[in-house]
């Protein structure tokens, strides 16, 4: 393979920004206006999150929240010193009891709360089992569940990227989906 050219990040950054389109609004807002001040990112911490899409035939691996009812991708907050990818598979075994193999980056995306001024990046990773096991609960209070493109229409998934989840079998490059904080009733 011979050296990029110009041509070729020019392509790559057009079926980037067409596979986002309807996203960019959202993802990149524009600056304020001069004389509007905006708090700094030091301001407001921002919290990483590694999850995995762990797929299997026509199911997505999820975990249901206790107390709250709603789901989430398996995952968690990596530890100082932790690779992305090896949060991600350590965070899955610890809450579902499967070994995965995360290979690749999926989507990244934001939430941002400005009530709470609470924000976190998260980078989800698509993943390939290992041992094609039964999920386990791992952790107290959390139920791990193998649930179909069908039922994940009916399922309250946090945040609301289910949308997105089916396109993550057929491969692509990574969607950078912007900010998905959604008030919770009774936030406003």
């Amino acid at each position: 393979m011979g050296p990029a050219r110009k041509s070729d990040f020019r392509t790559a950054a057009r079926m980037m920004a067409s596979a986002n389109e309807g996203v960019a609004d959202a993802a990149c807002p524009l600056p304020p206006k001069r004389g509007v001040s905006m708090k700094s990112v030091a301001d407001s911490p921002v919290e990483l999150r590694c999850a995995v899409a762990v797929i299997r035939g026509d199911a997505v691996l999820l975990v249901q929240r206790p107390n709250r009812g709603d789901w989430v991708l398996p995952g968690g907050r990596p530890h100082l010193n932790e690779g992305m990818s090896s949060c991600a598979r350590r965070e899955t075994r610890e809450e579902t009891g499967l070994d995965v193999y995360p290979n690749r980056c999926g989507l990244v995306l934001e939430v941002n709360d400005p009530v709470a001024q609470h924000r976190i990046v998260e980078l989800v990773f698509v993943a390939e089992e290992f041992d094609h096991g039964v999920p386990i609960t791992g952790e107290p209070g959390r139920r791990p569940a193998w649930v179909s493109w069908d039922e994940l229409k009916t399922v309250t998934l946090h945040p609301p990227i289910a949308g997105f989840l089916p396109d993550l079998r057929r491969g692509g490059y990574a969607r950078y989906l912007g900010n998905l904080w959604r008030p919770e009733p009774g936030d406003r």
